[in-house]
């Protein structure tokens, strides 16, 4: 189940099933060429402070190879703790739900606050939902992590099996710039997963994480919705240990580094790294999953292992005040060891996409990427660009 909740808690403005038709709360912005309806709010706060709250909500729409098509909404709410602070970022509230055809569903609350002059920086996120996705089973190599005997071999390099994870989760994460723009802090998570297998006997895995690690993050971007030059790092860990209720002992660490190069004006370059690891008592539901919404156009989810890496650039193009286009592409691989590392085993990509300009006065855009892999496609929405937060 990590490999489903890390990457929603890492991309807290981006969730990979948003549809581009788009409206708002109460009010729509006064533009013949908006097509995103926002609202700005005033609110009188105890102190006589005004705090405005910019509002979006998108309902959702799409279809992939694995959970076909899907519908729901997202939610987001764009604000500053305190209206005096013009430091800070601005902190972003979200709701997404999704439900999908194939019987997937789920509801996430994911929350980054930015406080006392971006002195303070925390994450909370927490979900519950019933995800019906698939493996692809290569054998010797997947039956190490699963709960299962290997069954009869159903074709000659192995076979997709379908399964269904129930989960809950709760994320939380607190950080403290200590010099510069370099943060540092720990995270708790706790999650509780049931996944069950589309085989003879259907058989299951219980999981209960509980689990701790540290988080960093140097920062250095002109810009938390839009950068367009500066870099940005992180790096966490999460442990998780029997001692603390967990089913297994593993730790997970995931690193990412980001660098932008201003091109004229607006335009930027992005290049990207990114690994996530796993080592230890690995369970299934601790492998990690090319694509999600790392490197687009994996969704099928045949590529599976303790351990995924990926290499990506992307470049990105404004038109106008309103309209843009971005176009990406890259390598990943997905690992159980260091030493499993090959050309053959390297995983190309590339897309994509159109952007529009929501909420200008805070950079806040939303668009649809279009990526195809190696056998596999996907379609993604969002709101904020890929790999912002």
């Amino acid at each position: 189940m990590v490999s489903i909740i890390l990457p929603i808690i890492r991309k807290i403005s981006s969730i990979f099933i948003i549809l581009s038709i788009c409206i708002s709360v109460n009010a729509q912005v006064t533009d013949e060429n908006t097509i995103l309806e926002v609202e700005e709010k005033t609110d009188q706060e105890g102190n006589g402070n005004n705090k405005k709250v910019k509002k979006v909500i998108i309902p959702t729409l799409s279809y992939n190879n694995s959970i076909k098509t899907s519908f729901g909404v997202m939610a987001g709410m764009f604000y500053h703790t305190k209206i005096k602070d013009t430091i800070s970022p601005e902190s972003i509230s979200m709701f997404i739900a999704s439900y999908s055809t194939n019987k997937t569903w789920f509801a996430i609350i994911p929350n980054k606050f930015y406080l006392k002059e971006d002195k303070y920086r925390s994450i909370f996120v927490a979900g519950v939902g019933n995800v019906n996705f698939q493996t692809y089973l290569d054998w010797g190599n997947i039956f190490n992590n699963l709960p299962i005997s290997p069954p009869p071999i159903f074709e000659e390099e192995g076979t997709f099996i379908g399964y269904s994870t129930k989960f809950e989760f709760v994320y939380a994460n607190f950080t403290v710039n200590i010099y510069d723009r370099l943060y540092l802090g720990l995270n708790f998570m706790y999650a509780h997963t049931n996944t069950t297998f589309d085989i003879t006997e259907n058989l299951s895995d219980s999981q209960n994480l509980f689990g701790f690690g540290l988080s960093s993050e140097y920062d250095k971007r002109d810009n938390q919705m839009l950068p367009i030059t500066g870099f940005n790092s992180k790096l966490f860990t999460n442990t998780f240990l029997e001692s603390l209720g967990s089913t297994t002992n593993y730790t997970n660490i995931t690193f990412e580094y980001n660098n932008y190069f201003k091109q004229g004006e607006l335009n930027t370059l992005l290049l990207r790294a990114y690994a996530q690891a796993a080592f230890g008592d690995v369970p299934f539901a601790g492998q990690n999953v090319v694509g999600m919404d790392d490197l687009r156009g994996y969704s099928n989810g045949k590529f599976r292992a303790n351990q995924v890496y990926d290499l990506q650039s992307e470049y990105r193009h404004w038109l106008s005040d309103k309209w843009g286009y971005v176009a990406f592409g890259g390598i990943a691989t997905a690992i159980d060891k260091a030493s499993e590392l090959s050309f053959e085993k390297l995983l190309p990509a590339a897309g994509v996409g159109v952007r529009f300009m929501a909420i200008p006065s805070s950079k806040i855009s939303v668009g649809i990427d279009v990526a195809a892999g190696k056998d596999d496609w996907g379609v993604y929405f969002r709101i904020g660009e890929a790999f912002g937060r």
